[in-house]
């Protein structure tokens, strides 16, 4: 099993980080995936089923997941189900240090399966890399964008 676990503080509140991580519609932006569709549910909501393609090196994978965690403003999570070489779960977790100042943590783990799994060592070594690059990015994305929305605004 592959673990990971990264930490950033980032110049947004909890509120605005949770909406822009939750938003299916925008992993392309931040996460190792290059596209992404919510299947049924919603993207903010536990139970909610989509599909993302991930690229890893010269491979890529057409990979389902549900959300399993959806508290706003401080916890999203997902589980891969299903369509490539690995199952897994991940989750964001925020806690506010101000209004305009969050700490995200970002933690997982991967298992990789068939004949992948012999690959575990190499394959340890990139998915830590690209995982601690998403939070990277997605504090880059969160600083530049523009606040969210409240309800009904």
């Amino acid at each position: 099993m592959i673990t990971f676990r990264f930490e950033e503080t980032i110049g947004r509140s909890a509120e605005d980080v949770w909406a822009l991580a939750a938003d299916i519609n925008r992993h392309p932006e931040w996460m190792g995936v290059t596209e992404a569709t919510i299947l049924s549910g919603d993207s903010t909501t536990i139970g909610g089923h989509g599909r993302e393609v991930v690229t890893m090196g010269p491979f890529r994978w057409v990979m389902d997941f549900v959300v399993t965690a959806a508290t706003p403003g401080r916890r999203i999570g997902w589980r891969a189900t299903g369509g490539g070489p690995f199952t897994g779960e991940m989750a964001l977790d925020l806690e506010p240090l101000g209004p305009s100042l969050s700490r995200a943590s970002w933690h997982g783990e991967v298992q990789v399966r068939g004949l992948w799994r012999l690959l575990t060592p190499i394959m340890a070594k990139e998915v830590r890399a690209g995982e601690a690059g998403e939070l990277q990015r997605l504090k880059t994305l969160a600083e530049g964008s523009p606040p969210a929305n409240p309800a009904g605004a």
